[in-house]
């Protein structure tokens, strides 16, 4: 066996214990560590530097390469420990695969914190209106759980356990949002070569039964109109008004500016939605009749149809005053969006298809408006009715 000078061997059976006694390399040496071998797992190795600090290594041949992978410090990894790590990197040589190629390209793929402020909030910022929205849930729900962790040791069960954790405390559809958001984050990654496959797919999401189906009344159709033409706040009386005869989105109508503004054609150009895409609203003559008031108290050069409080700024957080309009007018579990729906069950009862409303809401697919089937399914039905009540009556 060979020796060192202080007569250690320098192939043994490595121990706890004969590890730790190893000294520490000599300070007058030119080399940085003294080289030990263990005579049970071929290729392992402890180096000792010149301050004691032993760490296990495994050094081997691949494809005709010399290579040597880093296994741990001792102790805080125990010979027998050290010799599993070891047992695992030479099953994967037998396979052809380097273990240093395959941790160093591990080590390459970025943090959850840094792909998601680095590359995919970027990416956002250029494509999506409602990118400040991700970034929201980014830093309150996946920086907490996965912000230091490596994009690729993120699992499927991982993306499981965040879902369910959020449906804890949210409705199942706001759940959804942030799997959705997860998703296309990985898709984005796998896109981009950071990822060699998305670990959110095949992730179920949960049952949105949450859908309302809350509609305003004749009656209260009426007392809110009747209020809101007496409302102290113009701006809010035309907006809430707007919103109920025209089914724009609140957004939308917020940021409604008057060169988007056609009366004499009785049309608006919406730029900012939701799905991102440009339309055109078809006006009626209400819907004319709250943007003439507008247009009669507009403030010099003041862009928004619906103005705020500040100076060429539009109207901001109106639930407040919505919500003191409802219990003035004793109007129960009715929210805001609510007059988007109210607008749809009024159009389907007056007749209109569903493929109509679907063009008035500007949804992008059918299936949002398919909440509205039962409204047309009752509508037909009194519709064949009538033609019943004729045929009994002879009134044809």
């Amino acid at each position: 066996m060979e020796t060192t000078e202080r007569g250690t061997c320098r192939k043994f059976r490595f121990t706890d214990r004969a590890v730790e006694a190893l000294p520490a390399h000599s300070a007058d040496s030119k080399s940085t560590d003294q080289e030990y071998s263990d005579d049970i797992i071929p290729g392992m190795k402890v180096f000792v530097g010149i301050s004691g600090k032993k760490t296990f290594h495994l050094r081997y041949r691949i494809l005709g390469r010399k290579r040597c992978i880093r296994i741990g410090p001792f102790p805080s990894l125990s010979v027998k420990d050290a010799r599993l790590r070891a047992h695992e990197f030479k099953a994967m040589i037998a396979k052809d695969i380097d273990p240093l190629t395959e941790r160093e390209t591990k080590a390459a793929v970025p943090t959850f914190e840094e792909f998601a402020l680095n590359q995919y909030l970027p990416f956002a910022k250029t494509r999506k209106r409602s990118w400040a929205e991700d970034e929201q849930k980014i830093r309150k729900v996946f920086m907490p759980e996965f912000g230091s962790r490596r994009l690729s040791d993120i699992t499927t069960r991982d993306i499981v356990a965040v879902h369910t954790k959020v449906r804890r405390d949210k409705a199942p559809a706001t759940a959804n949002r942030h799997l959705t958001l997860l998703a296309r984050m990985m898709a984005l990654a796998v896109q981009w070569g950071v990822l060699d496959k998305n670990p959110a797919l095949g992730v179920k999401k949960f049952p949105e039964n949450n859908a309302r189906e809350r509609y305003l009344k004749a009656d209260e159709i009426a007392r809110m109109l009747e209020a809101l033409a007496t409302w102290p706040n113009r701006s809010f009386a035309g907006l809430v008004k707007f919103l109920l005869v025209t089914g724009v989105r609140r957004g939308e109508a917020m940021s409604l500016t008057f060169d988007r503004v056609d009366l004499e054609n009785g049309t608006i150009f919406l730029d900012k939605t939701k799905s991102g895409k440009t339309r055109t609203v078809l006006l009626n003559s209400l819907a004319i009749e709250v943007l003439r008031e507008m247009e009669t108290l507009r403030k010099g050069t003041h862009r928004y149809v619906f103005p705020g409080h500040c100076k060429d700024a539009p109207f901001v957080n109106p639930r407040r005053a919505f919500n003191l309009l409802c219990k003035k007018l004793k109007i129960t579990d009715f929210h805001f969006h609510d007059l988007r729906h109210s607008f749809a069950s009024l159009a389907v009862n007056a007749g209109a298809s569903l493929y109509d409303v679907q063009k008035m809401l500007g949804h992008s697919s059918s299936q949002m408006t398919q909440r509205y089937s039962h409204l047309s399914d009752d509508s037909l039905r009194a519709a064949a009715e009538t033609v019943a009540t004729s045929i009994t009556t002879g009134t044809h």
